[in-house]
């Protein structure tokens, strides 16, 4: 009978340790970036070390993801608690997300501000008539029309590639008709590119600015919100946590 009561007490002590440092789930969505979500769980790792050391004892695990698909799969599929999602993402996918809320926001390296303008290029000083525009994120013509360049054609069409840079010279030495949207991480590297191709290429319009990558709150009830959210409020001031935000291209995270 000792025996039978030491096992049982065995597993509820088991049972109890494994429900309480079970590990909060936290996305980063940022559908049409770069890097594979393998490639980007080290630096990941990094931040969440950091994030767990403030909000002891909660401990959170994260993933990375650049497209749609993989995105929503996850928070379906995994309930995450958090989420890292870039403004068109939410915008065209928020009422798939039952309950979520805007939170907080992240404060983008280099400007570090809540809002970000993309930048609308072609060779030239207007858009070629009839030619597609290009954008390494999956953006709707919808979007691109009520958030971005009110003055794109209703039947503009928009496509998504992963080899942004590679077309942008094709557009500059004129071997193909096209625009392209670019983020504002990619006009700021246009912006520094030297070369000859770069210079030929036009900023005919820069975008309405738009919300920065926000921190969803999944869960509106979770335990742990206001400890994290004094974690990120106090990360961009903390030296520990500078070089690990910088690998994320950010300067740090604010109210919105």
């Amino acid at each position: 009978m000792k025996r039978i009561t030491s096992l049982l007490i065995t597993i509820f002590v088991l049972i109890s340790a494994a429900t309480t440092f079970a590990a909060d789930r936290i996305v980063f969505w940022y559908p049409g970036e770069a890097g594979s979500t393998s490639e980007a769980q080290p630096v990941l790792d990094l931040f969440l070390d950091y994030i767990d050391t403030k909000v002891d004892p909660i401990t959170l695990e994260g993933r990375y993801f650049n497209t749609v698909q993989d995105g929503l799969g996850y928070i379906q599929r995994m309930s995450p608690v958090v989420g890292i999602v870039s403004f068109p993402a939410w915008a065209q996918h928020k009422g798939e997300l039952a309950k979520a809320s805007v939170w907080m926001a992240t404060l983008p390296l280099p400007g570090g501000k809540t809002t970000q303008q993309y930048a609308l290029v072609t060779k030239g000083k207007t858009l070629p008539t009839g030619a597609p525009i290009l954008s390494s994120e999956p953006l709707s013509n919808i979007f691109v029309r009520t958030h971005l360049f009110p003055k794109i054609a209703a039947d503009a069409k928009i496509e998504q590639t992963p080899q942004m840079i590679f077309l942008l010279k094709k557009i500059a030495d004129g071997s193909k008709t096209a625009a392209a949207i670019l983020t504002p991480a990619e006009a700021a590297t246009l912006a520094r590119i030297s070369a000859d191709w770069a210079k030929s290429l036009t900023v005919i319009e820069q975008s309405k600015p738009v919300p920065s990558p926000r921190v969803i709150l999944f869960q509106p009830t979770w335990k742990g919100a206001e400890s994290l959210k004094a974690a990120l409020l106090s990360a961009g001031s903390d030296p520990l946590a500078v070089d690990i935000l910088t690998e994320l291209r950010l300067k740090g995270f604010t109210t919105p």
